[in-house]
């Protein structure tokens, strides 16, 4: 498995055993679940946690890095219910670790920022939240 799916898998599953909401990366998600998703927002069910991966930086000659997470929340109508559901992952993630997801070991993840979307055309209310994840990422040239 590579880095970056090991890391984002690794905090889908993190938040899921936490009870931010469930990770199915196969299967449908029900009416009533907040879905944890990866790189996709799908259309349904209304709340969800997505995740998604992007490159901070990388050393040139160790193996350290930090890698961005994207964590856009999506929730009802009332846009109390996103505030909620961001909280509920911040609680879980921000000054959390050392963890390791697969082969991949996090020393510290932590929110850098956070604002507001505003509402979907169905009406629902979305923020968006940015952690870093400071990590070893084992590369061949740095062997």
């Amino acid at each position: 498995m590579s880095y970056t799916r090991a890391l984002v898998d690794g905090l889908a599953r993190l938040l899921a055993e936490n009870g931010a909401g469930v990770y199915r990366p196969d299967g449908p998600y029900a009416e009533g679940d907040t879905a944890i998703t990866v790189a996709a927002l799908p259309p349904a069910p209304d709340r969800v946690i997505c995740l998604s991966a992007y490159p901070v930086l990388d050393s040139p000659a160790l193996t350290d890095t930090t890698t961005g997470i994207q964590v856009r929340t999506r929730a009802g109508t009332d846009p109390r219910e996103v505030d909620d559901l961001d909280d509920a992952v911040l609680a879980v993630l921000h000054a959390s670790g050392p963890d390791r997801f697969g082969d991949v070991p996090v020393q510290l993840l932590y929110r850098v920022s956070a604002s507001p979307i505003g509402a979907d055309a169905s009406g629902r209310w979305e923020r968006t939240a940015n952690y870093y994840a400071r990590a070893h990422r084992a590369h061949p040239n740095l062997e």
